[in-house]
């Protein structure tokens, strides 16, 4: 080879290296692949097909750091399970897939006292660790509703640009995928089962269907899309046919409003609206109209606009969510708003349309609110028909559109303004046990505000809880706020006193004054509380140190306390929650009162010469009725094992794991809300003491309890099969040690629920029987469990 061919060959050979070395630098050094090694960045410019007259918009991918995020939170979020936060578990039928949906108490959020704030969360277990599958946007508020809502915060805490998105009224639904190309879709909380109804993620999902099918693409290709990018779809389902809401859609704008695209990441992270506005285009969703606006001022104009037009294009709208970016960190921040005219009072009359059919007494907000609820009651008694489906949130539009016809031809002219603030009742509740401070903290509120005060401790007679709710609500109709002086320690208590004012009152807001036990031991609480019981000494009407039983009725409260929990239907009706810490000084628990009452009924706040001097007043309270509690106690109804578990976490977890198994009654007790929040062993009931001729063993076995009782003797359970038919459920107990704590009932069980009021929980013992006895019919099932479930619980007396 000559010089000149050998010059040239060398030539080549270091061009090639040098345009592979340059290439690989390069590669490294804008990598922006996710952990599967895809080029997310570039998968999500392709897909979008952005516009090409800007700057394209970058989006950030999920790094190895968000996934080892996501990994602890999930691990955070098992450590709370329990009473602040709810998992249930789903099966995804496509793929055999656990998913987990966590959901968490609503007032909670507003205090950040979640692990997380998004709101619509589902994860799964991948080998050793956990990933997010489902990631809603963190809870965010209406203007004013928390102080980082109010406008003066938003100006200082926020930056623009802001992005005015129109909020569209419908329910949520997130799409999400899994490896395989599964698609994944949900509402909020569950993936698709309703007894006896549509889901909303199965109707969410057959018009993801269409949506695709409108543009060439399929499901496997979005859930591929939607996995390698570690990303939720988050829309809106609008359907009249499936469902009404408040505003109607014309058919042919049903569908799902595609809204937001979030990263599956601890932290909120969310594409810009420009983007996910090509991206519903390419995939066939319905896009959402947003507004940029530099400025809040700007923002501020905008809004105020559209609420005096009161539509936008030519139909009335629920209001805005505007999404930036906080100052600070940069983070994405949302707040919303909603309009009062039409939205909210449209809304207000489906809820006292529903209030009307169940019989109970509505809250009326809006002047036109009272007309209507006087018309709509009208009409339920001689239309009937009208209103057979509106449980089923059918004809809502149609009874609406007959109500502003009859007004119409009356001639009236419609108003939208809100009752007077001086009209609308507060009723504030304590939710706590002996020893909190609610007395003390009630007197002070009184004085202050001139609220009423009722105590429960000072009605005697066999009818006091009547009373108790009569003088209540005989007081809210003289005074602007009333207290509601007694524990209201469990549901059953809660649930009575609001259905007792709410039948009464329509404009009413109830204000839940929480001590939260959750955060303290029950030792702790009793030692805080158990000081305070003797330091007052004789001033109280019944429970006094001289009381020799006082600290077992203390302790009967301590473990009868039912937290509040926003997940179940009666603590979901307070409007307010303010929570307190059981060891704070009643001056302290009252500041923390008054600066949260502020803002809901808007008075001025007193000062601190008049605060110091109320308290002075109140140091000298001393009762003027004496009960005898204690010496007396209340009946003892049965003795029994007070289990410390969540039954139905502990059923969900089981048969999440053993598919095959039977469900289908649990779920219907879950879907019913038929599971009580506490659950116990029987061991011996009164009544088997009435019986002639008396059975002289078990006198003696209830005499044994009653003595053991006096020093809540700690048992072990062991429960060791799953027994139901159509009607009801139990668990069946082996052995209980020690063995001498023992049960009067032929099977020893733990009734889990029943389908309704109709069948009653004694009705237990026959199916346990039955089930276990040689002539077991086949419509009782026995489950075995494959190993032992080993419960703690509590010998004690049921009242």
């Amino acid at each position: 080879m000559d010089l000149n061919l050998s010059t040239l060959f060398i030539f080549i050979v270091v061009f090639i290296f040098y345009r592979k070395f340059t290439s690989i630098s390069t590669k490294n050094k804008n990598d922006t692949r996710n952990v599967d090694g895809e080029n997310a960045s570039d998968e999500i410019k392709k897909s979008t097909k952005p516009d090409t007259s800007q700057d394209s918009i970058q989006i950030d991918p999920v790094t190895q750091k968000d996934l080892t995020e996501a990994d602890e939170l999930i691990s955070n979020l098992y450590k709370s399970k329990g009473k602040k936060v709810k998992r249930n578990e789903f099966v995804h039928k496509s793929s055999g897939v656990t998913l987990s949906s966590w959901k968490m108490n609503e007032w909670d959020y507003k205090k950040h006292r979640t692990p997380t704030q998004a709101r619509g969360l589902f994860t799964r277990e991948t080998n050793s660790k956990n990933e997010i599958v489902i990631r809603g946007y963190d809870k965010f508020f209406n203007i004013d509703e928390v102080t980082e809502t109010k406008w003066e915060e938003i100006v200082t805490q926020t930056k623009g640009p802001y992005e005015v998105t129109v909020k569209e009224n419908g329910c949520i639904i997130f799409i999400s995928g899994l490896p395989g190309d599964y698609i994944v879709v949900t509402s909020k909380h569950s993936m698709g089962e309703r007894e006896n109804a549509l889901a909303h993620a199965v109707v969410g999902e057959q018009w993801l269907d269409k949506h695709l099918k409108k543009v060439g693409r399929t499901k496997e290709e979005l859930a591929n899309f939607l996995y390698k990018n570690r990303s939720t779809a988050v829309a809106e389902l609008c359907d009249d046919q499936f469902e009404e809401h408040v505003l109607p859609y014309a058919q042919d704008s049903y569908g799902l409003y595609l809204h937001g695209i979030n990263l599956n990441t601890a932290d909120l992270k969310t594409w810009p609206s420009k983007i996910v506005t090509n991206f519903a285009k390419e995939w066939g969703f319905n896009p959402v109209k947003y507004y940029v606006k530099q400025t809040v001022d700007e923002v501020k104009s905008f809004i105020n606009v559209i609420k005096e037009k009161r539509v936008l294009d030519d139909r009335p709208i629920e209001g805005f969510v505007i999404r930036t970016k906080t100052v600070s960190t940069g983070q994405d921040f949302f707040f919303k708003i909603k309009y009062d005219e039409p939205y909210l009072m449209y809304r207000e009359w489906r809820e006292i349309t529903r209030a009307a059919l169940s019989k109970k007494k509505p809250r009326t907000t809006y002047a036109l609110s009272k007309q209507y609820l006087e018309w709509v009651t009208e009409k339920i008694k001689t239309h009937p028909k009208l209103f057979e489906e509106y449980g089923k949130n059918k004809g809502i539009f149609r009874v609406r559109d007959m109500f502003l016809e009859y007004l119409n031809n009356k001639g009236d002219i419609q108003t939208f303004a809100k009752i007077p603030q001086e009209e609308i009742k507060t009723l504030l509740v304590p939710v706590g046990t002996i020893g909190c401070g609610k007395t003390t903290l009630f007197l002070a509120l009184a004085k202050l505000f001139s609220f009423a005060h009722i105590q429960n401790d000072n009605i005697i007679g066999k009818k006091a809880r009547i009373e108790f709710y009569r003088s209540i609500n005989e007081s809210l109709s003289s005074h602007s706020g009333v207290l509601a002086d007694r524990n209201n320690h469990i549901i059953e208590l809660r649930k009575t006193l609001i259905e007792a004012v709410k039948s009464n009152l329509s404009n009413v807001r109830i204000v839940a004054i929480y001590w939260n036990h959750e955060d303290r031991t029950k030792n702790e609480i009793f030692k805080i509380t158990s000081k305070r019981v003797v330091s007052r000494g004789e001033n109280h009407q019944s429970l006094t140190p001289k009381n020799v039983e006082y600290e077992n009725v203390m302790w009967r409260f301590l473990n009868d306390f039912q937290p509040l929990n926003s997940n179940n239907k009666i603590d979901n009706q307070f409007d307010h929650v303010i929570e307190l810490d059981v060891a704070n000084d009643v001056k302290t628990n009252l500041e923390t009162v008054i600066n949260e009452l502020k803002p809901i009924l808007g008075f001025e706040k007193p000062s601190e010469d008049k605060i110091e001097k109320v308290l002075e007043e109140i140091s000298d309270y001393k009762p003027t009725v004496r009960k005898i509690v204690g010496n007396k106690p209340p009946k003892v109804s049965f003795y029994g094992i007070k289990l410390d578990f969540n039954v139905q976490e502990f059923l969900s977890d089981y048969y999440n794991k053993h598919p095959n198994e039977d469900s289908g009654i649990f779920k219907k007790l879950v879907q019913g809300e038929r599971i009580g929040f506490e659950h116990h062993v029987t061991l011996i009931h009164s009544k088997e003491l009435k019986i002639d001729p008396p059975d002289y063993k078990k006198k003696k076995l209830w005499e044994q309890y009653e003595k053991i009782c006096k020093d809540l003797p700690q048992v072990k359970v062991h429960i060791n099969k799953i027994v139901f038919d159509s009607q009801i459920m139990a668990l069946v107990v082996d052995r209980i040690v020690p063995s001498e704590i023992r049960s009067t009932n032929k099977i020893m069980h733990v009734t889990i629920g029943t389908v309704d009021n109709n069948v009653k929980h004694f009705q237990a013992n026959t199916v346990c029987e039955s089930a276990l006895s040689k002539e077991n019919q086949s419509e009782i099932c026995v489950t075995n469990l494959e190993n032992e479930l080993v419960v703690d619980g509590t010998v004690k007396a049921f009242y």
